[in-house]
């Protein structure tokens, strides 16, 4: 046995590497391979408490401030959003009919699917 860490900078470094295991279905697995981080200023303390219990659901992570996180009153804070290509994009599946929370999903959505690891060559 041989167990080594593996560096897999795109989709379609992802694509490639699980393909050649022989697996019918690399591409889709490939965006769960890719983790992007996303740096989000300027978020009031209640929508980023609730980014953050929502990517949590799903396994992903989002880091606030601890005022953010124990909802004081009125708090703005920054946060970086810790996920997989595919968790960004679930969380915007989930979300999709929430209005209040589309601006945030929608920086995210841009910095996530034009960051050189989502493009396909």
């Amino acid at each position: 046995m041989d167990a080594r860490k593996i560096v897999l900078d795109s989709i379609e470094e992802a694509t490639a590497a699980i393909d050649e295991l022989g697996s019918d279905n690399s591409h889709f697995m490939a965006s769960r391979a890719i983790h992007i981080n996303v740096l989000v200023r300027q978020v009031p303390g209640r929508e980023a408490r609730f980014l953050k219990t929502v990517y949590n659901d799903i396994g992903a992570e989002v880091a606030i401030s601890r005022q953010a996180y124990f909802e004081e009153q009125g708090v703005v804070t920054d946060m970086i959003v810790m996920g997989t290509i595919y968790q960004h994009r679930e969380v915007r599946r989930i979300l999709k009919d929430n209005q209040k929370i589309q601006p945030w999903l929608e920086a995210i959505e841009t910095v996530v699917e034009n960051a050189p690891e989502t493009r396909e060559k």
